[in-house]
């Protein structure tokens, strides 16, 4: 990256989810919920989706900063009807006030749909878009925060790297370094049903391909590395490869085209894995019938999967990886195997109160673990640990996945009665581990 660039502040972890496909998931319970399986999958980005008139709760947005995820918000709003500008900014402002500060406005600016239809065939479409695009960009600029420049239809109505080509060179002539210092791109990582190697090294290796022709023997970006085209445009353009977030990454089109059961094929699901195996550099676990040769540039910061989860009955359920925490898909079972997470999940219960949560996680500042089945000799346990609970008033309990929620875990018990999988897996969520004789 240009050494002029302002680079965000982001998580080492690639590894993301689509959050809900919907805005009724952002509750403490939701939260309560989902995060210890998050922390334990390396999980260090979310894209959440937020209403326009309501902001997702800060407690939510805080708890997931502190588990050291990023959210990545996306702004419900349309070129069909632009947004008032008074309406979005205490929005963006609150978000960016509370550390969400990736910021995605519209979505396929490149396609018909998109757009009025009396206005999609009128003249200079990329400065249309710009025009409505950068005033919103500049809210997010003016909070501290980083515009996410949209995601394009891979091809699409409008050729996609041509619309992002004629972008970037009309920011650069409009003068709008600030942005440009500060832009991100959103790429779709749909396959189309390619193999995901499709498109390789961009036109740099696929000369031959050209707006709306690819001839028979040629590749082109419509693949899961449309990012390796995206960056040549912006080097060429701007001498500097901008950070990329991949949106949907490995499904074979948008949700909404595919067919029922299409995003669970085998091929599908491969193609998951591998991506998987690509963020976990260092799994010994080998995919199946396939070594892990698939390479993520450095530009890509994130690497975001559809979908965390979807409530029964709906048809993003199809796509969901887990359902109350537990895998329900090939890859999210993968994924668990690879960070050693317990495919079987106890459900989390006890001491947590929705003030804690609010606070933000890990709401717990110290546990003293006093192990299983001790309830009943209570009083003889504060006798024998009353001076160390006097001095550092820690929260008390009996269960090692509220004690995973602390900064400090007291284990006042005998190594024997901590399974060591549940120590080192304390251990690698960053949690202060010491014994009490």
């Amino acid at each position: 990256m240009n050494s002029n660039t302002q680079s965000p502040q982001t998580s080492r972890q690639k590894l993301g989810f689509h959050y809900f496909p919907d805005t009724l998931h952002y509750t403490e319970k939701d939260l309560q919920q989902w995060l210890p399986l998050l922390m334990d999958l390396g999980v260090g980005w979310m894209v959440l989706r937020t209403e326009i008139n309501r902001a997702i709760p800060e407690y939510f947005i805080s708890g997931l900063l502190k588990a050291g995820i990023q959210p990545v918000i996306q702004f419900p709003v349309s070129l069909q009807s632009p947004p008032d500008l008074r309406a979005v900014s205490p929005l963006v402002e609150a978000y960016s006030a509370w550390g969400a500060v990736f910021h995605q406005y519209f979505d396929r600016p490149n396609i018909h749909q998109s757009w009025p239809a009396n206005q999609w065939a009128q003249q200079d479409l990329v400065e249309r878009f710009l025009d409505r695009y950068l005033p919103l960009a500049a809210l997010s600029m003016e909070a501290g925060a980083f515009p996410i420049f949209p995601p394009l239809e891979p091809g699409g109505n409008f050729w996609d790297t041509t619309f992002l080509r004629a972008s970037l060179q009309a920011i650069e002539r409009r003068k709008e370094s600030a942005l440009l210092d500060r832009l991100i791109l959103a790429v779709y990582g749909w396959t189309f049903q390619h193999p995901l190697n499709w498109g390789e090294g961009g036109p740099e290796n696929w000369p031959e391909a050209r707006p709306y022709f690819t001839p028979p023997h040629s590749q082109d970006q419509r693949g899961f590395r449309a990012f390796d085209w995206y960056s040549a445009i912006s080097e060429a353009v701007l001498q500097k490869r901008c950070p990329m977030i991949l949106l949907q990454a490995g499904l074979p089109a948008s949700p909404e085209k595919l067919l029922s059961g299409l995003q669970n094929t085998p091929e599908v699901q491969q193609n998951l894995l591998e991506i998987i195996n690509s963020l976990n550099t260092s799994s010994k676990t080998p995919l199946e019938n396939k070594p892990a040769s698939l390479h993520l540039p450095e530009e890509i910061i994130s690497v975001n999967f559809w979908l965390l989860s979807a409530d029964q009955g709906t048809p993003s359920y199809a796509f969901a990886w887990f359902e109350e925490s537990q895998p329900v898909s090939k890859a999210a079972s993968h994924l668990c195997q690879l960070k050693n997470v317990p495919i079987i999940r106890p459900n989390i219960h006890g001491i947590l109160d929705e003030d804690s949560l609010r606070k933000a996680i890990r709401p717990l500042q110290h546990y003293l673990y006093l192990g299983e089945n001790k309830e009943a000799h209570l009083v003889s346990v504060f006798q024998k640990h009353a001076g160390f609970i006097s001095q550092y008033h820690p929260t008390i309990g009996f269960s090692l996945d509220e004690a995973r929620l602390a900064n400090r875990i007291t284990l006042a018990v005998t190594p024997d009665q901590v399974p060591e999988d549940i120590l080192v897996a304390l251990q690698k969520q960053g949690c202060q581990i010491d014994w009490l004789e």
